[in-house]
């Protein structure tokens, strides 16, 4: 049970677009207004990095500091945010190696997706999240939710929910 909490709180985490707050910290100069896109382009020019994969590559390289380079950046923060990126941090070193591929990569699936999609998504995710678990398991094995969303897109709202992915695929 404490496992499936911890996977539902990193999938939030990551899903939702946690952005690391060393990141918000730092003093950058406005940038100008973006030109038109078009709706369908999948990333960013140049390869940019969203916010989200930036902050899973700020924990891991937290992870990986030595206590005393740990202490000095944290001391950086105001109370509540390092408090918050300590929680993220804990909950990120408890992870195996295993279940950090797997944030990264759903990290990276997401940002793959245009973004009125990855918009879609986080949304679909936020709705199910707020029902019982009987209708999760409902809506998430209902053919209008499969014709709402591609394969790659119910991928990533089914892994917000791994108990129900579970009992999915067992039936």
């Amino acid at each position: 049970m404490k496992r499936l909490g911890l996977r539902i709180a990193i999938a939030v985490l990551v899903v939702c677009g946690a952005i690391s707050p060393l990141a918000a910290q730092q003093k950058k100069p406005p940038k100008p207004p973006p030109s038109p896109k078009p709706a369908a382009a999948a990333k960013p020019p140049g390869g940019l990095k969203n916010p989200q994969v930036k902050a899973v590559q700020e924990l891991d390289r937290f992870s990986k500091m030595s206590p005393q380079d740990r202490e000095k950046a944290l001391s950086k923060l105001p109370p509540q945010r390092r408090a918050a990126f300590e929680q993220r941090l804990a909950r990120y070193e408890q992870m195996t190696p295993e279940q950090r591929e797997r944030v990264t990569q759903r990290v990276e699936q997401m940002e793959s997706l245009p973004t009125d999609r990855q918009n879609a998504v986080r949304q679909e995710i936020q709705r199910i999240k707020a029902l019982p678990f009987q209708q999760r398991k409902k809506i998430l094995s209902s053919e209008e939710f499969k014709q709402r969303f591609s394969p790659d897109e119910q991928k990533l709202v089914l892994g917000a929910f791994p108990n129900v992915e579970k009992r999915l695929e067992d039936h």
